[in-house]
Formats: C-alpha cells, sequence, structure tokens
C-alpha cells in the first residue's frame, strides 16, 4: 500500500478555493457572491472558475479511502498504468485485478475499476467497472451489463462497500462472458459499421479499414477498443470506451 501511495503523489496536489474579484458598476473591484477561484495551492496555479455552490472533492478524499478499502482484499490488484492519468482539471484511476479474470478464447481479461474526478465541473466523481485485456492491454467499459456507481459532487462518494461491489461485478462475469459469445455469433452489419462512423469518428473507422476484416462483432469490438488504448490520448479514453459500451451493449 505504502508503494502505491508513493506512485499517487501526483493525483493528490493540494487545492484551494479563493475569492474572484469583479467590477461592480463603477469599475470598482469588489468579491463576487457567485463565482470562485480553485486553485493549486502548491504552486498557484489557476485550475478553474466556478459557481459559488460549486462543491469540489478532493482527489485525496477518493484515493485515501479507496487504498484503504483495497489493502482489506484478499485478491491481489494493482494501480494500473495503462489508462490512468491525472491533469489539473481531471483524473482518472484505474485499479486492476489480475486474478479477477475470465477468457474470451484468447486472452485472459482482467477486472478493472475506473474512478474519476474533476475540478473544473466537467465531470462528477463517479467509477464503474471494466476490463484490461492482457495481450494488449485494451481496456474496456462494461457500463451496460454491469451496474455502475455515480454520484455528483453534491451528493459525495462512499467507498465503504467498495469489496461487495468488487465481488459483485465479479460474480457477473458469466454475463459478460454470455454477451461476448453472443458478440462472437454475430456477423458486422452494415448498419453498425454505420453506427461506428457516426458516434465514433472517421479516424476508427480508418484505422478498423487497415485491419483484417472482423469476421465477428466481437473482433470488431477488440480492433476499436485496441484503437482507443494505443491511439487516443488518456483523457479522451473514457468517452470513448463509454460509447463502445453502448454501441455493442456491452
Amino acid at each position: 500500500m505504502c508503494n502505491n501511495q508513493d506512485r499517487l503523489w501526483k493525483f493528490q496536489f493540494p487545492i484551494i478555493e479563493k475569492q474572484v474579484f469583479v467590477k461592480d458598476d463603477s469599475g470598482k473591484l469588489v468579491v463576487s457572491d457567485d463565482y470562485k477561484a480553485i486553485t493549486r495551492e502548491d504552486n498557484g496555479k489557476l485550475i478553474s472558475i466556478m459557481s459559488d455552490s460549486y462543491k469540489v472533492v478532493p482527489n485525496s478524499e477518493i484515493i485515501k479511502p479507496l487504498l484503504d478499502q483495497l489493502s482489506t482484499f484478499d485478491s491481489k490488484w494493482y494501480i494500473d498504468d495503462s489508462h490512468s492519468f491525472v491533469s489539473d482539471e481531471r483524473m482518472r484511476l484505474q485499479v486492476t485485478f489480475p486474478e479477477l479474470v475470465f477468457n474470451d478464447g484468447a486472452s485472459e481479461i482482467a477486472l478493472s475499476l475506473f474512478l474519476h474526478n474533476s475540478y473544473n465541473g466537467s465531470e462528477g466523481v463517479r467509477s464503474y467497472f471494466g476490463a484490461i485485456r492482457g495481450i494488449c492491454s485494451n481496456g474496456m467499459v462494461f457500463g451496460q451489463v454491469l451496474a455502475k456507481y455515480y454520484a455528483k459532487h453534491t451528493a459525495g462518494l462512499s467507498l465503504d462497500h467498495l469489496k461487495q461491489q468488487v465481488e459483485q461485478s465479479y460474480e457477473n462475469i458469466p454475463v459478460i462472458q454470455n454477451k461476448i459469445e453472443a458478440l462472437q455469433n454475430d456477423r458486422v452489419s452494415k448498419a453498425l459499421t454505420e453506427a461506428v462512423e457516426k458516434r465514433l469518428g472517421k479516424g476508427v473507422v480508418k484505422y478498423v479499414n487497415e485491419q483484417p476484416i472482423a469476421v465477428d462483432q466481437w473482433e470488431l469490438y477488440n480492433q476499436i477498443t485496441h484503437y482507443i488504448s494505443h491511439e487516443v490520448q488518456k483523457p479522451q479514453r473514457a468517452a470513448y470506451q463509454l460509447q463502445v459500451s453502448k454501441l455493442f451493449a456491452l
């Protein structure tokens, strides 16, 4: 756990809220009642200007309870750098459970937890489950077949039952495998190809067209997730992964 805390220090930079000054009708600078500034306390850098009612949740208030809960797990886990990132405005933290795996016939796929937060209102504190494909680090999000946990900043985030959530998610792996088998038995239709371009863009389609023709939808899914995991910048991956989850009902 100590090692993980050392690795996560960059996610937990201190933040502070400051007053915002605006000009009144006479041109005099006065403190705004409507807005506040969120800045880094360590270097003074401005992160965002938010409404005064915005409830900011420091990354440390999410990460420390997360590590506390993970320390009670019997199964192994690690902070997975493959899809984790942090910027001044946002973070995404991936925790992978290498012993909680299933197999699609070609590779072991390990269950992962993705945890998000932001300081600019771009998203609330939220977590959801997905997986990481062993042979090529493809990130997957199971937003449709596994229950997602979501809470806005105003509601906070509780990790008290994380162990139960992970166990329950792993118990639902047979549902995922059934869905994968269905995708392996479904051919790629013209309608699906058009939906991929509409939702994910021409860059994804260009990459797919450069690959061997997908013989089934699961192969197409893996081509797309490979593109996302290796060609899309980390801050943009979650949006793509969630779209793919919806597109393939996975």
